[in-house]
């Protein structure tokens, strides 16, 4: 039996939500596979071993892959015996943003087939220029996007290319975006968090920060220069004390691409994991 795994990153659910989505189309189709999230992984090259197909989503940051997903394709050994695909999660348009992430896999050596893109709400709360009036609406959300999960199951289980993202346009206007991303990402990511005086030392970021950006020091809580700009905290933090634009504050936080949606969820590895359970057997 075909078994598929898909790594993961989510800072605030986007990519959670479409990578669970994935999974229930290939479950409904007897398919074994499994979701584990990135953040929560020391290795991953022994679970990797226990599958056929391997699947890799993310959020887009200006073109770009965010470090902790970077950082895991490094470790990654190099191998030619494994197929996979590549999505990414975007607030509206990110050139090449899965074809980025493949191009990264294929020099280990994977067989990527199939790219996709998926719209999905703005996560991005303390800018002005992001801000939305409109109520967010869940069923919209999943109409949109269910027919391109069915769409993107059936070209993997069927081994047909579609490879969005990999036109020369996109590449142009992706690297367009890339270049001026990675120069702002190493100059504002040491110092991106700011802390207002309202906090209420609660704790909540110490705990849902993937980079464990966050530590209490004689009762106080100090930033220690992780940050790597997926809005986790700041969209979570319960007195919306933390923020990245200097001129403005949080306004109207987003929670989630669902109405059950728990931001915890996207830090911990599936329950239901089949493999996970034969090894640990």
């Amino acid at each position: 039996m075909l078994k598929v795994a898909i790594f993961q990153f989510s800072g605030t659910g986007n990519t959670y939500y479409i990578s669970q989505l994935i999974q229930s189309e290939m479950r409904e189709k007897r398919i074994i596979c499994d979701l584990y999230a990135i953040e929560s992984l020391k290795e991953s090259n022994h679970f990797i071993d226990h599958y056929d197909v391997i699947g890799l989503g993310y959020p887009i940051y200006g073109s770009s892959i965010p470090r902790i997903v970077r950082k895991w394709i490094d470790g990654l050994r190099f191998r030619r015996d494994k197929r996979g695909f590549v999505f990414c999660t975007q607030m509206m348009y990110s050139g090449d943003g899965a074809a980025y992430g493949a191009r990264l896999l294929r020099k280990k050596g994977y067989h990527i087939l199939q790219q996709e893109h998926f719209n999905m709400p703005n996560n991005i709360t303390d800018y002005k220029i992001f801000r939305t009036k409109k109520a967010i609406s869940y069923e919209k959300i999943e109409t949109k996007n269910s027919k391109k999960i069915q769409r993107f199951v059936k070209n993997i289980l069927l081994e047909k290319g579609f490879l969005k993202g990999s036109n020369p346009i996109s590449l142009a206007l992706g690297l367009v975006q890339r270049v001026p991303y990675h120069q702002m990402e190493r100059r504002l990511m040491n110092h991106a968090i700011l802390l207002e005086p309202n906090c209420i030392k609660c704790g909540k970021c110490v705990e849902i920060c993937p980079t464990k950006n966050f530590v209490f020091k004689e009762d106080l809580l100090k930033v220690r220069n992780r940050c790597m700009l997926c809005y986790r905290c700041i969209n979570h933090c319960p007195v919306l004390a933390l923020h990245i634009n200097k001129k403005s504050l949080v306004d109207k936080p987003y929670h989630g691409p669902t109405m059950q949606f728990k931001i915890r969820d996207v830090m911990t590895h599936d329950p239901t994991n089949e493999v996970i359970d034969e090894m640990e057997l």
